[in-house]
């Protein structure tokens, strides 16, 4: 062999080895973030695969699931998806919606990526309160949604283009909303999958046996020239870990309390682009550093969000919820009242004492909405429905010492208490 063909096969090993070990440290990363209710089967070509699957938990107590396939081999397809690992992680930690995510990662391949190269992604936000899973579909495949009693109830077709091949605009990262109940299974395949086997072969596989063994077993006789994965996430009862974690008050702050106040003003232009939740919780970690609390003060930041903008400056009535397909025409109005808002403002206030056992945060939300009758509002509703609507309210009310409205009703005042 001459020098010049055992460098080449040198270099081929080393990149081999390199693709090998950021693959394993990826798996590593997955394997500290990862979901009890999903499960993943992959089988990769060669010694790596080009497909990887990112999934964690959400600050608000969702889940965020992207099915990833790299258009390349090897050591490129393992160093862009680290990249995206690194961004996925990072930004669904911060509480960041899902078409903040994809633009992101959109931008960063754009970036590392030749022209040639680009990503197929499926990416699913679910909510796991109000059972809505958001959809960005931007891989071959299609998602399925199949329930307890093994009948396909939703399928999402591709509606996007690759990640990775042009710079991306609004339109580009619209989601589809879907309602999901307790026992229904999402799954999303790579299109190694699709090509190894006939639709109806899959459909009737994945409806058949929930572990997926009779799928494993057939693909294990076939011949196959891409790698192969399959996912599928369970939508479990809410009534999970995530309450009994939320009432909890034992975790430390690193940062000693101190006395402060920042106030914000944000019009409705800024909250068309705006994602302000994580914002806000990003300041909050920078100046308290509240870490045994960031889930729980997540969730009163993005309730009481949600109310301003929602019921404050879009007027959205929540009885929409009600029908059949309510939660999902919920949304999708949501969105078209958000892209089409003009005027109108949301001003936050925080603020931190320091009291003895540990500090107060005090959360001031103002819209610029036409308030509402809420003494009126909280005589008439039940338990289930005071102060705000749903679910929201009840756990506001656990999570909060202090809790009023002004008396037009467009202001909110919460006062979450914490310990050291």
């Amino acid at each position: 062999m001459s020098d010049k063909n055992q460098r080449q096969v040198l270099e081929i090993l080393e990149n081999k080895a390199v693709a090998k070990h950021i693959s394993a440290q990826i798996a590593k990363i997955a394997k500290k973030n990862e979901l009890s209710n999903l499960l993943i089967w992959q089988q990769p070509l060669g010694q790596t695969s080009s497909d990887f699957v990112f999934s964690a938990p959400r600050p608000s107590g969702g889940v965020n699931v992207m099915l990833a396939d790299f258009m390349t081999q090897g050591l490129s397809a393992a160093v862009s998806a680290l990249s995206v690992a690194e961004i996925f992680y990072s930004m669904t930690e911060k509480g960041f919606g899902l078409s903040d995510i994809i633009a992101e990662i959109n931008k960063k391949l754009l970036y590392i990526l030749p022209e040639s190269l680009c990503c197929e992604a499926c990416f699913i936000e679910l909510d796991q309160e109000s059972r809505i899973l958001a959809v960005w579909n931007g891989a071959k495949t299609d998602l399925i949604v199949i329930d307890a009693v093994s009948i396909i109830k939703n399928r999402v077709h591709s509606q996007h283009e690759s990640l990775g091949m042009r710079e991306f605009t609004k339109s580009d990262l619209e989601t589809l909303f879907i309602e999901v109940a307790e026992g229904d299974r999402i799954y999303l395949y790579s299109d190694g999958l699709s090509s190894s086997m006939a639709q109806q072969e899959i459909e009737a596989s994945i409806k058949a046996d929930t572990s997926l063994s009779t799928l494993k077993r057939d693909l294990a006789l076939l011949n196959k020239d891409d790698d192969l994965t399959l996912i599928s996430l369970e939508i479990k009862s809410t009534q999970t870990e995530l309450v009994p974690e939320l009432v909890s008050t034992s975790s430390l702050s690193l940062i000693p309390p101190t006395k402060w106040q920042v106030d914000f003003n944000f019009s409705a232009k800024t909250l068309k682009h705006l994602d302000l939740v994580p914002l806000l919780i990003n300041i909050l970690a920078q100046v308290q550093a509240l870490n045994g609390h960031k889930q729980r003060i997540y969730t009163v930041l993005a309730e009481m969000y949600s109310n301003a903008l929602e019921h404050g400056l879009l007027e959205m009535e929540s009885n929409i919820k009600d029908g059949a397909n309510g939660f999902a025409e919920y949304y999708a109005l949501r969105a078209k009242r958000l892209a089409e808002l003009e005027s109108g403002y949301i001003k936050v206030s925080l603020q931190h004492d320091v009291v003895e056992t540990g500090g107060r945060l005090i959360v001031i939300f103002e819209d610029s909405g036409a308030g509402f009758d809420h003494q009126r509002y909280a005589l008439d509703s039940n338990d289930e429905q005071l102060l705000l609507c749903g679910r929201g309210g009840q756990l506001l009310r656990q999570l909060c010492s202090h809790f009023v409205y002004n008396d037009r009703g467009n202001k909110v005042e919460a006062h979450y208490q914490w310990t050291r």
